[in-house]
């Protein structure tokens, strides 16, 4: 996700603060999320950032960047209520094969393991 165009990281970042810090877990019956498994889900961007506030309900901004493909995907957990661990991304739109995709998706799940680790390393340090 280092090579984001401006348009893609607008879209990104609305697609975070008008969707799913708002709705969460409650995505999932939506094109925006898709259950991977294990607590993995995979948030979908395919909107520009203008077409993702009006989709929000808000008024168009104008001066936005646009363009005319966008297809990330972004790995999260969902950790309790209130926080979501954004864990790995990429840009689909560069490589939309079925072998990048399990690619990526193995890397999101290295991550959350070795998250999941660290927490547990955490909770027995707290009691001991």
């Amino acid at each position: 996700m280092d090579s984001l165009t401006p348009a893609e990281f607008a879209a990104l970042g609305a697609g975070i603060v008008r969707f799913l810090e708002i709705h969460g877990i409650e995505l999932g019956s939506t094109p925006w999320l898709k259950a991977l498994g294990e607590g993995l889900h995979e948030f979908r961007v395919r909107h520009d950032a203008a077409t993702i506030k009006r989709l929000a309900g808000h008024e168009r901004d104008e001066g936005l960047p646009t363009q005319k493909k966008i297809l990330l995907r972004l790995f999260v957990h969902f950790y309790g209520d209130r926080a979501i661990l954004l864990l790995h991304g990429y840009d689909k739109g560069g490589d939309d094969s079925q072998r990048q995709q399990n690619r990526e998706i193995r890397e999101a799940r290295k991550r959350l393991t070795a998250w999941r680790a660290a927490e547990a390393n955490r909770a027995k340090r707290q009691k001991g």
